[in-house]
């Protein structure tokens, strides 16, 4: 008030209204409370309040999901469940506007079940106790807002969940059985609401494949690995090496995006550590297009990595040859010099994070010569391709599973590039600011049986997918040169893996051997 007066910084009344009105508001709480919570992910929040966030959210409240979902952790539940803790009388009614996923996603599922800890509070302290805070999320459906259009108001699709205070140790009703989907152009007389089972995209899948499905390794930063070969001003160049400069790419965020990457320029690199990487880029139905290469502390030969917990970023230098040696110094230090202060791993742990790249290694020390690998895309339509090349290496944006012979791998190809596997699929997805986003391992919830030779329909399907590569092979190849010929700019062929993915699937679904199998993976999928 002093500051005020003397005509001052008067943000400081702003301020403290702030502070005392949920206090206040604490002490008499309140019969209805209606909301828009952040909509956040814990990893974006500054550090010392994502650590005050997440300590709420897992030892106050134990509504943290964590594990494969810990990436993906929003604070709009913890927003949720403490406005109900904090302000809202037993019996009292909230409603919350939420992300989509809040109704089915794995991050959301202890929010779920609307049984919650209750924090015991005394005297200014909070403290864990056995007692817990629950709610009634069958009081009214939520709403499901993703199909309203255009759906823009939200950066992601949204929903409105409805919850009534059943107090401390009431009896709580999960949000689970149905919801009330909005349909139609917003704002507009005739938006139509229907009744809808909600998808739990946290469940087990039925699939005996899921357990087979692997993520593929970590590389990233992706500019200190990944390289192009580029032209050696030498006239001589040593035998077995090659000249290459970092891969910059679109999807690079900062820093990466912007760093002085100078000192791993122009380089002259040992091929012993150049590898074949398959991305999300490289893969569109049914075929793979050029492998990307990147540099790797390992050698082609000998398939085993060189650790070290006393090395430089974890590797035994020794076990490097002497070009690659010195780089893996250079990006080593860049990583340290750049990587956020959360992340305390060393290079080698990013690149080999839960063991993802070793186990890759391992599978190709011991595959058999009939053993085949297909992989998949983790996010946007379903998309899969058989990896013929042992050697190549699967990154993190493509899933990867190994069939017992090529039959296996075609049954997969047929059965994941399908449209009906695709709408199937959508439900069960993750939705982001342009649709359904993240498959992992979702598609394995549907009923896909592990392939038998001996059951016509899955002989059917597979037969049918070797007859669809054998065409592609002998006529898409065709039609991309062709294409290529027509859309040539510049020194490179102007083609993407959206245009390729496009013309592949115009392509399939015109041929009648395509909609055959279209058919019987349709069967198949329906428990046929």
């Amino acid at each position: 008030r002093n500051l005020h007066a003397q005509g001052r910084d008067h943000i400081w009344a702003y301020y403290t209204r702030n502070m005392v009105r949920p206090v206040a508001l604490s002490r008499a709480k309140v019969d209805v409370i209606i909301g828009n919570p952040p909509w956040i992910n814990y990893n974006q929040t500054a550090d010392v309040l994502r650590t005050e966030l997440e300590g709420l959210s897992k030892n106050v409240y134990g509504i943290w999901a964590g594990g494969r979902y810990a990436t993906h952790q929003d604070v709009a539940g913890l927003f949720f469940t403490r406005s109900v803790d904090l302000y809202l009388k037993s019996g009292g009614v909230i409603g919350f506007v939420m992300p989509h996923s809040a109704l089915q996603a794995g991050q959301y599922s202890k929010w779920r079940t609307g049984d919650w800890k209750s924090p015991r509070r005394g005297r200014g302290r909070t403290r864990t106790a056995d007692s817990s805070l629950s709610v009634e999320f069958s009081h009214k459906p939520a709403w499901d807002l993703e199909s309203l259009e255009p759906n823009t108001f939200f950066p992601v699709p949204a929903s409105v969940v409805f919850a009534r205070s059943m107090g401390q140790s009431g009896i709580a009703t999960p949000l689970a059985g149905t919801v009330q989907r909005w349909q139609g152009r917003a704002g507009s007389d005739d938006v139509r609401r229907e009744t809808l089972g909600i998808t739990d995209t946290s469940v087990t899948g039925d699939s005996p494949y899921a357990s087979l499905a692997r993520n593929g390794a970590t590389i990233f930063p992706r500019v200190l690995f990944f390289v192009n070969e580029t032209e050696n001003p030498a006239i001589i160049q040593a035998g077995n090496t090659i000249t290459v400069n970092p891969r910059r790419g679109s999807q690079d965020k900062p820093p990466w995006k912007d760093l002085d990457l100078a000192a791993i320029s122009n380089q002259t690199m040992e091929k012993r550590h150049l590898f074949n990487i398959h991305l999300g880029e490289t893969v569109a139905p049914y075929v793979t297009l050029e492998p990307l290469q990147a540099l790797l502390p390992l050698k082609q030969d000998e398939l085993a990595i060189p650790a070290d917990d006393n090395g430089v970023g974890g590797i035994r230098l020794g076990g490097l040859e002497m070009r690659m040696r010195e780089r893996w110094q250079t990006v080593s230090r860049l990583w340290e010099d750049n990587r956020a202060p959360v992340n305390r791993l060393n290079l080698l742990e990013q690149l080999d994070y839960m063991g993802k790249l070793s186990s890759q290694l391992d599978w190709q020390s011991n595959s058999g010569n009939g053993s085949v690998r297909v992989v998949y895309t983790k996010a946007g339509q379903p998309t899969a391709a058989i990896l013929y090349e042992n050697t190549a290496l699967v990154e993190n944006v493509l899933f990867w599973i190994t069939c017992k012979d090529i039959n296996e791998a075609n049954y997969l190809l047929a059965i994941i590039n399908s449209d009906s596997l695709s709408d199937a699929a959508v439900p069960l997805m993750n939705k982001g600011q342009f649709g359904a986003r993240d498959l992992h391992k979702h598609l394995w919830k549907l009923p896909i049986p592990e392939y038998n030779p001996a059951v016509s329909l899955h002989a059917e399907i597979a037969q049918g997918a070797a007859t669809k590569l054998t065409q592609l092979r002998e006529e898409w190849e065709q039609r991309l040169r062709t294409w290529e010929a027509t859309n040539k700019r510049g020194p490179e062929p102007n083609l993407t893996v959206t245009i390729a993915r496009r013309e592949l699937r115009k392509y399939l679904r015109a041929s009648q051997e395509g909609a055959a199998v279209e058919r019987a993976v349709s069967r198949l999928l329906a428990g046929g």
